[in-house]
């Protein structure tokens, strides 16, 4: 059985404290069995993100909102920065928290074949930016990450809010696809 950690007046939360060593133990058994720490080169930031992300469940319950202010704080960002980097993380991991955070240039190629794939798909011209093929009406967008995936994200049209959404894809009509946006007028 796991130890169990009695909740006190003003100190830590048992569960956060439960999911810290439960971290702690998985680390060192990956440490031991192949000599690599895998977390170990992350930034501060990545490592919150990571950490936040792996509290199961959904939804900002108490406990939530009150690792996601700690782990926030700690990295100098907000609980809103927080929320949308561990819907990244949840969406492609590492390489999805650098999707929604690093816009590079990619190379002609899979990029530019993006654009007449989503056309031959009944889609509307998708504008480019980047490594970003937005939606004209604003409200979907597909960033290409240097892993090759296209990663969908979400927005209400008008806004400059753009959140992860649906499961990464090869193909920029796949990634688009779990999110019912094929064969929109």
């Amino acid at each position: 059985q796991p130890p169990a950690y009695p909740a006190a007046p003003g100190g830590p939360d048992p569960f956060a404290l439960d999911q810290l060593a439960t971290d702690a133990a998985a680390r060192a058994h990956a440490l031991l069995t192949t000599g690599r720490d895998p977390v170990g080169q992350l930034t501060l930031w990545q490592d919150a993100v990571r950490l936040a992300a792996a509290r199961p469940g959904s939804g900002l319950t108490a406990g939530t909102r009150a690792l996601y202010s700690s782990l926030a704080a700690a990295a100098g960002r907000t609980p809103s920065d927080l929320a949308r980097a561990v819907a990244a993380w949840r969406q492609g991991g590492l390489e999805g928290l650098a999707v929604l955070e690093e816009p590079w240039d990619p190379p002609a190629g899979r990029f530019d074949r993006a654009r007449p794939l989503l056309l031959a798909a009944d889609l509307p011209a998708f504008r480019p930016w980047r490594n970003h093929l937005t939606h004209p009406r604003g409200h979907v967008q597909l960033r290409l990450g240097r892993d090759g995936l296209w990663y969908a994200y979400e927005s209400e049209p008008g806004q400059d809010d753009w959140w992860p959404r649906g499961t990464p894809d090869l193909d920029p009509v796949g990634a688009l696809t779990g999110l019912g946006i094929p064969g929109e007028p």
